[in-house]
């Protein structure tokens, strides 16, 4: 199969942003982890629930992140040799827009904590 520049451009850019907010956001939850023992015990119940939900908002994105790589990876060799290869398909885009989503989410939460937290 042959792809023409623009397509093969189109999924190094969607395969290096997936990975990249998988980077960030396991890089986020180990930070986190890490220094948790310092804050955790020393914080109210809500205040701790933003950590807790933060942390599952960042590893569902990781998740779907995982899940978009494997649609691309997918998308490059399709069963159906008539379809045309795109990173426009729902296979990838619906767990790419959940990724973005839950990443945010992580990060919102993380602020709210903080904020909270002072």
């Amino acid at each position: 199969m042959f792809l023409d520049d623009q397509t093969k451009t189109a999924f190094e850019f969607a395969r290096d942003a997936t990975k990249q907010l998988i980077t960030l956001a396991t890089g986020i939850i180990a930070l986190e982890i890490t220094f948790s023992k310092d804050f955790v015990r020393t914080l109210n119940e809500c205040v701790r629930v933003y950590a807790l939900l933060s942390w599952l908002a960042f590893l569902l994105s990781v998740l779907f992140g995982a899940m978009t790589l494997l649609a691309l990876t997918g998308t490059l060799e399709p069963k159906d040799k008539s379809v045309p290869v795109s990173i426009r398909g729902s296979n990838v885009v619906i767990p790419s827009i959940l990724q973005i989503i839950l990443f945010l989410t992580g990060l919102a939460l993380t602020v709210l904590f903080g904020v909270k937290a002072i």
